[in-house]
């Protein structure tokens, strides 16, 4: 009989936390569920650590990332609903039998989670669902956002939908999966309780500077503008807001910190049609003109209102 839950986690070089990650799923009172690795190509002791837990379903693969490891998961995955963990974050005491018991067929279903900071040892908890509410997950999308490891999705949700992530992306691949599933989930329920721990620590991938996670990260910004500009009869307000902020945001003060001057790669490849149609705010299409005219004016403009 297939389990209510599978809990899919890509690892990659992950000795060191995927320990505490596993014990704080294995020591739930809850049962009906399944545990899937995904050894994505480590070089470390993950494969030797994963041998201690013979109840986990190991996949080994070569280096791929984490968007092609979920999706190996999504495939040998069982359970009637996915739960995406990261190999560094841990689950809340009684989590699983709290979701389990929240399940009434949604598409999708989301919770809070608080974050463990690593470099001090405190915990910070804002929650994102204060109130329990179902509707589309569309509506959802405009008023909320929860990360990917906030939500449980129904196995069969994501199947019908042909809901992947993007092989090879390293860095906001969530964007894209999350977007697309909120638009195509009729039924999204939320419920205020805390069941996940989402760990900061300092060299994880979404803190270190990398140019080809930045390159992703713009690759993932043309799919979603090229995926929803032609999209007809839903309201685009807050994709369109997100998706002008990102064009903008490439020409930043914080931008050209990181990545040094880029101005002239990204005037290349920005495509200046799409970032003027998401501009429908009044201070997006200035910041759209200061742009188009120089970056630097942008800058600058940045400076002194700031």
């Amino acid at each position: 009989m297939s389990p209510i839950l599978s809990i899919i986690i890509p690892a990659y070089n992950a000795a060191v936390y995927l320990q505490p990650c596993l014990d704080s799923i294995f020591s739930q009172e809850y049962t009906d569920f399944e545990t899937i690795v995904i050894d994505d190509g480590s070089t470390d002791n993950t494969a030797t650590l994963l041998e201690q837990y013979p109840q986990v379903k190991v996949i080994r693969q070569e280096n791929q990332g984490m968007s092609t490891a979920r999706n190996r998961g999504v495939e040998e995955a069982q359970g009637e609903y996915i739960l995406f963990v990261d190999s560094d974050d841990l689950l809340t005491e009684g989590a699983l039998a709290t979701l389990a018991s929240a399940l009434t067929g949604e598409d999708i279903i989301g919770f809070n989670a608080k974050k463990l900071h690593e470099d001090t040892g405190e915990y910070s908890f804002h929650p994102t669902v204060r109130e329990p509410e179902s509707c589309d997950g569309w509506t959802y999308f405009c008023r909320h956002r929860l990360a990917i490891w906030q939500r449980a999705y129904r196995r069969q949700f994501m199947l019908d939908n042909n809901l992947r992530f993007v092989d090879g992306i390293l860095r906001a691949e969530d964007d894209l999966f999350t977007t697309e599933a909120l638009l195509a989930a009729r039924c999204l329920k939320t419920i205020n309780a805390c069941l996940y721990i989402y760990r900061i620590r300092a060299n994880s991938i979404t803190t270190t500077v990398d140019r080809r996670r930045f390159d992703d990260s713009l690759r993932v910004q043309r799919m979603l503008a090229d995926h929803f500009i032609p999209l007809k009869g839903v309201d685009k307000t807050i994709i369109y807001r997100v998706l002008a902020s990102n064009y903008i945001n490439l020409f930043s003060r914080k931008t050209k910190k990181l990545y040094g001057n880029i101005d002239r790669e990204m005037c290349r490849w920005v495509d200046w049609k799409q970032f003027r149609t998401v501009c429908i705010t009044s201070r997006h299409r200035r910041l759209y003109r200061l742009i188009r005219l120089h970056p630097s004016l942008f800058r600058f403009y940045e400076l002194i209102t700031h």
